[in-house]
């Protein structure tokens, strides 16, 4: 951006600079001609500084978010990732996508290492692992999408992360609750 205003005040200065030598050794109509350099010298830097504003406005626009949107058909949805590489679901978000599944205080004691209020205000969030669990026992086509989706997106990437850093996580107690066999 400085390069651009570099050149801005350059072509400025150089168009001034020809409209005065015009003023003071020829003519006010010689003066005049020169300031139609204006029109030939400003106009594609101040595109490059309307262009440049703009990519600064949407850097610092999305930098919270950059590389952690998750969106399920138009759907945001608030994806947390900690230390250990485990990203965490707000059921909010889950909720609005799936519809009502179930209360806060039943996902808590079924997934105790799945679930976790994070954030200010605290909101319930679910682990990748614990969504999926809960998401394979409902039944309906649109929680079937978004368990596929969630899976591809947010779970398996999460796995490899921990599988390419070494982190193992300890084993959750909740998987045998997810499967009634």
């Amino acid at each position: 951006m400085i390069a651009v205003l570099r050149t801005i005040a350059l072509r400025l200065g150089s168009c001034a600079l020809a409209t005065w030598l015009a003023w003071r050794y020829g003519s006010a109509t010689a003066a005049l001609l020169t300031a139609s350099l204006l029109g030939l010298a400003l106009p594609r830097p101040l595109i490059d500084l309307a262009s440049e504003l703009r990519h600064q406005y949407r850097r610092a626009h999305w930098r919270d978010v950059e590389g952690r949107h998750y969106a399920f058909h138009g759907m945001p949805l608030a994806v947390h990732e900690d230390a250990e590489h485990r990203r965490w679901v707000r059921v909010a978000d889950m909720r609005a996508i799936v519809g009502h599944t179930a209360s806060d205080a039943s996902l808590a004691l079924t997934y105790p290492n799945g679930w976790r209020l994070i954030g200010h205000p605290p909101e319930p969030y679910l682990s990748d692992d614990a969504l999926d669990a809960h998401l394979a026992k409902e039944r309906s086509v649109a929680t079937a999408r978004f368990r596929h989706w969630a899976e591809r997106e947010i779970g398996f990437p999460a796995r490899r992360q921990r599988e390419r850093y070494g982190i193992h996580l300890e084993a959750l107690d909740f998987r045998a609750s997810a499967d009634p066999r």
